[in-house]
């Protein structure tokens, strides 16, 4: 029977599996593409790491240090976010030849192939794995589903380098026993408050009173599952713009003093702004990455595009704000633009309002 079907690909453990393509001695071997910040050896954090790694407890967003007691044979090697990208771009371009194609991050992405028989569904899946396989020699794994929800989830039952198409009989009985942990979207808080209120599978969802649901879960979360629990969920494939831009700057030591962090804020700004390509923000987010690796982030919104100097104006007080809240000491400073919007000559005029007549 031909229906929609949506294909999911993510590109296994990405980043070390480049390094490994690039360096077969390196298959086989704990790998770790990590994000050194330069003040000293073990300064950093693991970006992603390979399978080899994992199994020893080397995983994302772990300190270098710490990677390196679990491990004296890790190879830990520094992020090159150019080269993975210009692959990336190769691998989402040829997936853009197949249908609309929605890139979720630099190794996701959604393909809506359209109405077609689950037959042709994994003959085509098959063929995008070898073809990016023969062509980057990259291995990928695959899920299908009639909708994007369900694509994810078959691609993680595929993981890692498989595939899985689901038909309809398949997915009808995932609605019904998948776990809610299980479902994209759906974290240990939200998790929780949906155990409480007995619900352990998406299916139990149909047990449930849905006025009770939307109060506890809010109308959209309540929607998201009520509909993937009934099969009518369908959000569509969409082609993506960036519409957040940011940069993050490593201090030469741990500090609280904001006029220390200020220099290295404002080449976050410029950075940033250069990124944007000439699109000013509508949104700033100052984010600060604490002594203890933390994260911490204020930001501010704006009915208008603003400048860069009114960006550095924003992001010193999203500082003074953030020192005020919390005491603890900042180890990398960042800033993000958000809501991005191209400008021209016209837009002058918004630059004369004052910020306080202006912002929400």
């Amino acid at each position: 029977m031909r229906r929609k079907r949506i294909l999911f690909v993510d590109l296994d453990y990405f980043y070390a599996q480049v390094e490994e393509v690039i360096n077969p001695s390196l298959r086989g071997k704990p790998v770790a593409v990590c994000v050194f910040s330069g003040r000293n050896e073990d300064s950093g954090a693991v970006a992603t790491s390979n399978y080899e790694a994992r199994k020893l407890g080397i995983k994302a967003g772990i300190p270098i240090a710490m990677a390196k007691r679990l491990s004296n044979d890790v190879i830990l090697l520094p992020m090159r976010k150019d080269l993975y990208k210009g692959i990336s771009d190769k691998i989402m371009g040829y997936l853009s030849t197949l249908g609309t194609t929605e890139v979720a991050s630099i190794d996701e992405a959604y393909v809506d192939l359209g109405e077609i028989t689950l037959e042709e569904a994994f003959k085509l899946a098959k063929e995008v794995k070898e073809r990016i396989f023969k062509d980057h020699g990259l291995k990928v794994s695959i899920g299908v589903a009639s909708n994007k929800v369900f694509a994810k989830v078959a691609c993680e039952m595929s993981k890692p380098d498989g595939l899985v198409v689901l038909g309809d009989e398949k997915e009808g009985k995932l609605r019904s026993e998948i776990e809610v942990s299980e479902i994209p979207g759906i974290g240990p808080v939200l998790r929780k408050k949906l155990n409480e209120l007995g619900v352990n599978k998406l299916g139990d969802i149909k047990n449930l009173d849905e006025y009770k649901l939307r109060k506890v879960l809010g109308e959209a979360k309540a929607q998201y599952l009520i509909s993937l629990a009934n099969g009518t969920y369908d959000e569509p494939v969409k082609v993506r713009q960036r519409k957040h831009q940011g940069r993050y700057v490593t201090l030469k030591r741990n500090t609280r003093d904001p006029k220390e962090i200020k220099p290295y804020l404002f080449r976050a700004v410029d950075e940033a702004f250069a990124k944007a390509s000439g699109a000013l923000p509508m949104e700033i987010y100052v984010v600060a990455i604490m002594e203890d690796i933390d994260i911490v982030s204020r930001s501010r919104t704006f009915k208008h595009p603003i400048s860069k100097d009114e960006a550095y104006n924003t992001c010193y007080k999203l500082l003074l704000d953030i020192l005020r809240d919390d005491k603890r000491q900042v180890r990398r400073i960042g800033a993000t633009l958000g809501k991005l919007k191209k400008v021209d000559g016209s837009l002058d005029k918004f630059f004369d309002f004052k910020l306080d007549g202006n912002s929400v």
